[in-house]
């Protein structure tokens, strides 16, 4: 059995439902975090990582047109104890956001809050397959999608910079006031 049994205990339950739902929502919170420190390091890291994300996203809209793998309840395999929409399961859109965020910040030496999102990532993988919505193959995927697309994305970074500088430049014009009523205070 690769998910959850049809008895499983309400507390596990509960616990796949939190790693498999509501983990994924710390990620991007990571990223606003490293936004908004004003710290052109931070700024260029964060945006190295939505970058990554979308791109690594794109890439799994492609793979599932192309190669639709359904879900372990499409099958039917297992017990399912998350409602899910009946799309493809391969890559795992989650999985694959959660490391591709996750690789640009160890790619940028943030080893620290890397390693606590890849920690975070790994709940993120047991949840999904736990509550019967993926398959391992599916984690599997997505980390290699994400961790493709972040080494890309690094690759390019002379070419993105200018592009990110715009941003900067906007980011200080709408929200500079932060930043200055912070060194304030």
């Amino acid at each position: 059995m690769i998910n959850a049994p049809a008895h499983a205990s309400s507390l596990l339950l509960t616990l796949g439902n939190i790693c498999a739902s509501w983990l994924i929502f710390i990620f991007p919170l990571s990223l606003l975090v490293y936004w908004f420190s004003f710290k052109p390091e931070n700024q260029r890291v964060a945006m190295q990582a939505l970058t990554a994300g979308i791109v690594a996203l794109c890439v799994n809209i492609v793979i599932g047109y192309f190669f639709p793998h359904p879900r372990p309840f499409m099958v039917p395999i297992g017990h399912t104890f998350l409602s899910h929409g009946a799309d493809a399961s391969f890559p795992s859109d989650h999985m694959t956001l959660a490391c591709a965020i996750t690789f640009s910040l160890l790619f940028s030496r943030k080893i620290q809050a890397g390693l606590s999102l890849l920690l975070l990532s790994l709940f993120i993988a047991w949840g999904r397959i736990y509550m019967g919505v993926h398959f391992p193959a599916d984690m599997l995927g997505s980390f290699t999608v994400a961790l493709l697309c972040c080494w890309s994305v690094k690759k390019a970074e002379n070419h993105l910079d200018p592009l990110f500088s715009h941003l900067y430049r906007l980011n200080n014009f709408l929200f500079g006031h932060l930043r200055i009523n912070r060194e304030k205070s």
